[in-house]
């Protein structure tokens, strides 16, 4: 049986998305952590695509059932869990500096 723990309150949409954007299916970054019984904590990181929470849920527990065919048993922590916004704020990038590698 899997069981998830919701550590931190999920976030909401920002009120400047579109209407398309929370109406229509979209990636969501989900972080957590899964212990199988092994002693061993395990932390993932993905992308997941759902209209909604529901949805990324039911993302979340077939990619456990991938990852963890053989576990009769799983306690799973979500630590993150929002939508990925595509709005970007400009102000936060240096557009004017030149960067050599």
């Amino acid at each position: 049986m899997l069981e998830l723990h919701y550590m931190l309150l999920m976030e909401q949409p920002n009120e400047y998305e579109t209407e398309k954007a929370t109406t229509s299916k979209r990636e969501w970054l989900v972080e957590y952590d899964v212990d199988s019984g092994d002693g061993l904590k395990r932390q993932h990181l993905s992308i997941l695509n759902g209209l909604n929470m529901q949805d990324v849920q039911v993302a979340i527990f077939a990619e456990l059932r991938k990852m963890y065919p053989l576990s009769e048993r799983l306690e799973v922590t979500i630590t993150r869990l929002e939508p990925i916004t595509t709005h970007t704020e400009v102000k936060k990038f240096d557009l004017n500096s030149a960067y050599t590698s």
